[in-house]
């Protein structure tokens, strides 16, 4: 059992040390001592302040204070950056800093001043949580192009169906045969047969 959980004790440190973690906080002694920890955790550490427009290149992480210092939407980017692990640093726990927090998407929240302890649980939690999403994300879409195509290929069946006076599983069984000799996909087909009924 000890061995097991040495094992993913491990992993769980490799994989942080392959991210690219971003902290945006104002430059003081809070933030260096901060940072030191990460990068004794063994992070890849950048930091910035203020808050960027954009999100930086190949992060993985980013830490960052939720305050009304920031510009309206200079946090924009990252509430729609799907990859990334966000964890919020907060001073207060105001209603509008609790918006914010949800408006951001958070996966983990640290509280000022920071505490040394409780960073690395924050950490694998937010990262843990955003794998998780982005698992989510990938599978929501591939199951919205399933639907699409599942559509399309009803209204080819459809179409082949009354244009042959055929049952509509006969013009699926066409659809199916024409999608294996072809060598595509029977969406492919189905989109090329209402293409060509100009619908």
């Amino acid at each position: 059992m000890s061995d097991d959980f040495s094992f993913r004790s491990e992993t769980l440190l490799r994989r942080l040390r392959r991210m690219q973690v971003l902290v945006i906080h104002p430059d003081d002694s809070e933030r260096e001592n901060f940072l030191a920890h990460l990068r004794r955790i063994g992070c890849r550490v950048d930091s910035m302040w203020p808050a960027p427009s954009s999100l930086p290149e190949k992060t993985d992480v980013v830490l960052f204070l939720v305050n009304r210092i920031h510009d309206e939407g200079a946090l924009s980017w990252m509430a729609t950056s799907k990859d990334i692990a966000r964890i919020g640093i907060i001073a207060f726990e105001t209603p509008e800093i609790l918006e914010e927090l949800e408006r951001l998407h958070v996966h983990g929240v640290l509280s000022k001043p920071i505490r040394l302890f409780g960073v690395l649980a924050a950490l694998t939690t937010a990262i843990s949580l955003a794998r998780h999403e982005a698992r989510l994300n990938k599978r929501v879409a591939s199951l919205d192009e399933t639907l699409k195509a599942r559509r399309k290929i009803e209204q080819a069946v459809q179409i082949i169906s009354e244009s042959r006076d055929i049952s509509e599983a006969d013009a699926y069984k066409r659809i199916r045969e024409k999608s294996m000799r072809s060598k595509q996909s029977i969406a492919s087909i189905a989109e090329a047969i209402i293409a060509a009924n100009g619908i």
